[in-house]
């Protein structure tokens, strides 16, 4: 009989891990061809901005990357509308002596909203990647079978 029950304790612990899985499913990233801009989705559904930022509210270190990413997206968006705006305008106006400066300096506050666009895809994968960390680390059983030996206990230790 005690020979049942350790073959059944010795077979049921691999499947531990079976029992220890939630709901809560990870984010897969998709690349697009050149790697720059990636594509958020879980179990086949695409996640936009405002998914990924609802679903990291509840968690708080995926949330200071998203804060992060946020600001980031905040500073990037006026600066890369008045960069476009301006260089579209410094090609209507080409012919006159403001054009060059008008170019130039249109195409300056593009480049640094373009900085912080890219700081904000930084720092959104970073929120995914550190959430898909937790949410494995958190899912995964940490269980061990030891085998103990001394003179007053002799035996299988499973410690979890």
């Amino acid at each position: 009989m005690k020979n049942l029950v350790f073959i059944v304790v010795l077979f049921a612990l691999p499947y531990v891990q079976v029992f220890g899985q939630t709901d809560k499913q990870m984010i897969d990233v998709e690349y697009d061809f050149f790697g720059s801009i990636n594509s958020y989705s879980v179990s086949g559904k695409t996640l936009h901005y405002k998914d990924l930022k609802a679903i990291f509210e509840n968690y708080p270190e995926p949330k200071v990357h998203m804060d992060k990413a946020i600001k980031r997206k905040n500073i990037a968006t006026p600066l890369l509308a008045i960069g476009g705006a301006g260089l579209i305008t410094s090609f209507i106006v080409r012919t006159t002596d403001a054009g060059p400066a008008v170019f130039w300096s249109s195409f300056g506050v593009f480049a640094v909203g373009a900085s912080y666009h890219q700081g904000y895809r930084v720092n959104l994968q970073r929120a995914v990647n550190t959430y898909n960390k937790n949410l494995f680390e958190s899912t995964r059983v940490r269980s061990s079978l030891d085998l103990k030996l001394s003179p007053l206990q002799t035996g299988l230790i499973y410690s979890f």
